[in-house]
């Protein structure tokens, strides 16, 4: 039920080739950065989580859930579609780039224990998996602390 409300938009913010390094084919992710360290939980605001990404053989955005994000507070992943790649950005010698995940704070709520009444802290870890079944490596993204 949970994945119904929490909506992320996946863009391929750039996509770009390197002619002069093979990748391989198991797809390698790294964290950036979110967009901002503290947000007020439930809010309206999106927050951008972005990393880079590369894969020898291209096949990272084939239409079905190859995407995985868990919030440290749970233990639940969740499934998200990288878009399709437009062949022309598929090249032989691999495929890199920058993903960005937007992610709604309304569903970023504050846990309900006492501990947790006025702040929160949070971080997602992040997997992919490519089209041949390779998943890549868990990145874990910088902390987010959720305020009242």
């Amino acid at each position: 039920m949970r994945n119904l409300f929490i909506i992320a938009i996946i863009s391929l913010i750039a996509v770009s080739c390197n002619k002069k390094h093979k990748y391989a084919n198991v797809p390698k992710i790294t964290f950036s950065k979110l967009s901002q360290n503290s947000v007020q939980a439930g809010s309206g605001t999106t927050l951008l989580i972005t990393f880079l990404f590369e894969d020898g053989d291209g096949n990272i955005g084939f239409g079905t859930n190859n995407l995985f994000l868990k919030d440290s507070r749970d233990t639940q992943w969740l499934p998200y579609t990288i878009p399709d790649i437009p062949d022309k950005f598929n090249p032989d010698k691999g495929l890199a780039g920058v993903m960005q995940i937007d992610y709604e704070a309304a569903f970023l709520l504050l846990r309900s224990d006492s501990l947790h009444i006025e702040s929160d802290t949070l971080t997602w870890d992040i997997y992919m998996k490519d089209e041949a079944g390779n998943v890549s490596n868990t990145i874990t993204t910088s902390p987010l602390i959720l305020t009242k």
